[in-house]
């Protein structure tokens, strides 16, 4: 199933395939590339092979395409949405907003996610579009030892 969106007729939102990792393992590089505020841990090889062998293996991965350029995707294992990534390039373009919206129309009922508490942008992202914070970390949890927030959205 292929989704277009109405508000921008080239931005097309697809499921996944597995010719898809080496795009969207270089989209998840250069986005997380912009989070200045985290220690850069991993080799942009090391993000293909969390791409390739756990995202792809574990998730239901959906990509946001402009023409044939790789703008976003949202992986997603049941009501958890574990990653949500823009291209640098696309951000404010509708990709991030399209790919969250198909999650909720195909969700059977809530989705979560964790954010980075310095996240702002994201923040802002996912509480403009009725997600709320339901729990606040100190970071121990994730390898980043960054504080996190969990947030939720539950269908009307």
């Amino acid at each position: 199933m292929t989704d277009r969106d109405p508000d921008g007729p080239d931005l097309r939102v697809r499921p996944a395939e597995r010719a898809d990792i080496d795009a969207v393992a270089a989209l998840f590089t250069a986005s997380f590339a912009t989070l200045t505020f985290l220690p850069r841990l991993h080799t942009p090889e090391d993000d293909r092979a969390f791409i390739g062998g756990v995202v792809f293996g574990e998730c239901q991965v959906t990509v946001a395409e402009f023409g044939a350029e790789m703008a976003g995707f949202l992986a997603r294992a049941g009501s958890e949405i574990r990653l949500l990534y823009v291209h640098p390039d696309h951000v404010g373009r509708g990709a991030g907003s399209a790919l969250l919206e198909r999650a909720k129309k195909t969700a059977t009922g809530a989705l979560e996610l964790w954010c980075f508490q310095a996240n702002t942008r994201a923040r802002r992202f996912y509480e403009a579009r009725e997600f709320r914070a339901i729990a606040f970390t100190d970071g121990r949890g994730n390898e980043e030892r960054m504080p996190d927030i969990r947030y939720r959205w539950e269908r009307p």
